[in-house]
């Protein structure tokens, strides 16, 4: 993926080439968009924020007009716009401001709560207004490939979905915003992305509150605090992994280690729970500092 990143920052017409090869491969395969928000981000981050608003702008008109064209439908371009595109620049245009990795978690955490909470006010009963949507748009597929979906696992998902999204959007937009930094390290300051990925720690007043919904979450089980818990808990995972990342650097591990905790990752979600209560504690205790020391 390197090179593409190398072929952005050959110049301005290279860089607008490649956001509008990736724009219209968005159109027919979405993840592509995590590749042209990785762009937005690098130019944002190498070149400035007005340049990279002007790869944003050319990526979400070309996205718009292609999505239209051979869709029919401006929703998928809407979707893929808010998915890969704006987050990603006005957080990669923040890192800009304040090189600060944490910071701009910070504002992808602030935004996924404003639209959880935005979401909450529309729609009212959000568990009901999954429930009809996977009933009335989703069921229907589902019975056309001979699967069968009991209608306990609806209830759960359900209650479950908008936190869910919303964890997923925290991933998503700083995962993106991670391979953007990458790239910039990679290109023009070797070894500077691992310290600032090692200097991820939340700030405090996240963290009080990420405490205070934790409490209210075992008070209401369901509702807007399990589903602002659920971002707190994503944008928490990052301290967490910097941490295992730093471990296995300073006790001088083999990366099996890190291999291992990814595939737990993956195959066990309850591991974002533990990394994120380790990226919780380390607000305070700052247990880099203290194994560099201890090294």
């Amino acid at each position: 993926m390197l090179f593409i990143a190398n072929y952005v920052m050959k110049g301005q017409l290279p860089a607008y080439i490649a956001t509008a090869i990736l724009a219209l491969l968005t159109v027919w395969f979405g993840p592509v968009g995590m590749l042209l928000g990785a762009v937005i981000a690098l130019v944002t981050l190498r070149v400035g924020s007005g340049e990279g608003l002007k790869v944003l702008t050319a990526a979400v008109a070309i996205n718009l007009v292609a999505t239209q064209a051979f869709l029919g439908a401006s929703l998928p371009a809407i979707v893929a716009i808010v998915e890969y595109m704006v987050p990603v620049w006005l957080m990669a245009w923040v890192l800009r401001s304040t090189n600060s990795l944490t910071s701009a978690l910070s504002l992808g955490m602030l935004m996924t709560g404003a639209v959880v909470i935005t979401f909450h006010m529309m729609v009212g009963d959000t568990t009901a207004w999954w429930s009809n949507m996977m009933n009335t748009a989703l069921l229907p597929y589902v019975k056309e490939a001979g699967v069968e979906a009991p209608a306990d696992v609806i209830a759960t998902l359900s209650e479950v979905a908008t936190m869910l999204l919303a964890m997923f959007m925290v991933v998503l937009w700083f995962s993106i915003l991670l391979l953007g930094r990458w790239w910039q390290g990679r290109l023009y300051h070797p070894g500077q992305f691992q310290q600032d990925f090692y200097q991820i720690r939340l700030p405090k007043n996240l963290a009080y509150l990420a405490v205070v919904l934790a409490v209210a979450g075992l008070v209401f089980k369901s509702g807007i605090v399990q589903d602002l818990s659920g971002v707190m808990m994503a944008g928490l995972m990052f301290p967490g992994l910097a941490i295992a990342h730093h471990a296995v650097a300073v006790k001088k591990m083999g990366n099996g280690w890190l291999v291992g905790l990814y595939v737990l990752l993956f195959l066990f979600p309850q591991t974002i729970l533990i990394l994120a209560t380790i990226g919780l504690i380390d607000t305070w205790l700052d247990i880099k500092s203290r194994w560099s020391q201890d090294s």
